[in-house]
């Protein structure tokens, strides 16, 4: 309630601008008239009082204050009393040496549009009957009228220069009040329209989207806004359907570690109740143990499946050669490929490539890939390993020849809990596989897909080359 209450006390946009106008005139007075005095000040050397263009004199009779005069562009003319030039203060531009009581008539008259080239001042010399005379170009003054509005009075205590400053006032405020209406309105609209879509947005109303005409910068925030509120549904919907994989993934989870655990507990009553024939109770002890290892693998899974997902998860990144980890990793599947009847074909370049990477994750990538390959190949018989070194990448290639997925079933492999369709049908995995090889190549900034390559299943990792923490390529 306190909030409301402050919030009513606070002046609108209107009067802000209202204030802003006001200020801004007062200051834009001020300074006009402040350069307007120093340029004053600066064209008469300090004494604004030699601006005018009659002249003082000293005690002697002589002409004071003479630097303005030469700065203008004129000169001093002293004459006698038969106004002949008797003295120069300055550099005439005129050839003649004195004048008629006609010539002086002509040169001192005041009215605008006289052909006479040069305008002059003139005053009497008292002490020394003698005149003094400032000549300027005509060019350079402009002679002005001024009415004394404040002394025409129009009624008992009234004059024209009340009345005028009365009215200019009064005209002065309505100035200002309109054109602060007029852009408060111009800015309160576009805003009214965006708090309004803010408001829609936080009742939890779907597809809000604002579409008014306004100044550019107003049109920036409305296309801002509903570029963020597009982006806030797709993060809606992404988190719907995140939310949904995880239930399924937790419904998987549940049916696969619910049979083997059925199977454990349904051997465990039978051995407990001496239902096992003697000779069997191997077989069963044996059974058990490889229930119970598959539910510690498919725990396992999880749990590295659920670590990598964790944004602020670190890889533990380190110089290894790749060739030399391929080598390694395909040396332990050698045996068990070659027990199973599948050739292995091996291509990795014999010179090392150095790269950064966690080389304990890596090396499971490969395992998982090559795993996959020996479980879901039922109607080939080769299995593949193909390293290709590129200018700033690497391609791996992990192939086998058994019947080919669509393109659809390959990318959906990479979910966890997939296991591809009727033709790779799973001999007891867990379908976390792909999705952990997935998040690690990730993790390390590459990517891997599924792809048909010369008529074989191929799973292809790209993986840029990295720098160490000094920049430099790690070779």
């Amino acid at each position: 309630m306190k909030r409301k209450n402050s919030d009513k006390r606070k002046k609108g946009i209107f009067y802000k601008l209202l204030f802003s106008y006001v200020l801004f005139s007062v200051l834009v007075i001020l300074s006009f008239s402040l350069l307007l005095f120093l340029s004053a000040f600066m064209l008469s050397s300090g004494n604004t009082d030699s601006l005018s263009p009659y002249l003082t004199v000293d005690e002697e009779g002589n002409p004071d204050g003479l630097d303005t005069v030469f700065h203008l562009g004129g000169w001093v003319e002293e004459l006698d009393g038969d106004y002949n030039i008797i003295k120069i203060y300055g550099e005439k531009q005129t050839e003649n040496t004195g004048y008629t009581q006609g010539e002086i008539y002509k040169l001192t008259r005041l009215e605008q549009g006289s052909e006479q080239k040069y305008i002059g001042f003139i005053q009497e010399l008292t002490e020394k009957e003698h005149y003094l005379m400032c000549i300027y170009e005509r060019d350079i003054m402009e002679i002005t009228v001024t009415v004394v509005l404040n002394r025409l009075k129009i009624g008992p205590g009234m004059t024209i220069g009340r009345v005028f400053g009365i009215v200019f006032l009064v005209v002065y405020l309505l100035n200002c009040i309109l054109l602060s209406l007029y852009l408060s309105r111009k800015i309160k609209q576009p805003l009214k329209n965006m708090v309004e879509g803010m408001e829609r947005v936080r009742t939890g109303e779907e597809d809000v989207y604002l579409d008014f005409k306004a100044e550019a910068e107003f049109e920036q925030i409305r296309d801002s806004f509903n570029e963020m509120v597009q982006k806030l549904k797709e993060q809606e919907q992404e988190k719907i359907r995140l939310e949904k994989q995880k239930n399924q993934m937790l419904l998987e989870l549940s049916h696969d570690i619910n049979t083997p655990i059925a199977t454990i507990k349904s051997y465990a009553n039978a051995l407990e109740a001496g239902l096992v024939p003697k000779e069997k109770e191997a077989s069963y002890y044996h059974t058990i143990d490889l229930k119970a290892d598959r539910v510690s693998n498919l725990a396992e899974n999880m749990f590295t499946l659920l670590k990598m997902d964790n944004p602020d998860y670190m890889l533990q990144l380190g110089r290894c050669d790749m060739c030399e980890l391929l080598r390694k990793t395909c040396g332990e599947y050698y045996d068990e490929i070659e027990e199973k009847g599948f050739a292995f074909e091996i291509e990795i370049p014999e010179e090392p490539c150095y790269v950064l990477l966690d080389e304990k994750l890596f090396s499971r990538v490969i395992s998982n890939l090559l795993s996959n390959a020996i479980k879901y190949n039922e109607t080939g018989r080769k299995i593949m390993l193909l390293m290709e070194e590129k200018e700033t990448e690497l391609q791996i290639d992990v192939m086998d020849d058994g019947e080919l997925l669509d393109q659809e079933t390959g990318n959906m492999l990479f979910q966890a809990f997939v296991r591809g369709d009727k033709t790779r049908k799973s001999d007891g995995g867990t379908g976390l596989g792909l999705s952990i090889a997935k998040v690690i190549v990730e993790k390390h900034g590459g990517n891997i897909q599924y792809r048909n390559r010369s008529g074989c299943n191929c799973f292809q990792i790209r993986l840029e080359k990295q720098t160490d923490k000094k920049g430099f390529l790690a070779e």
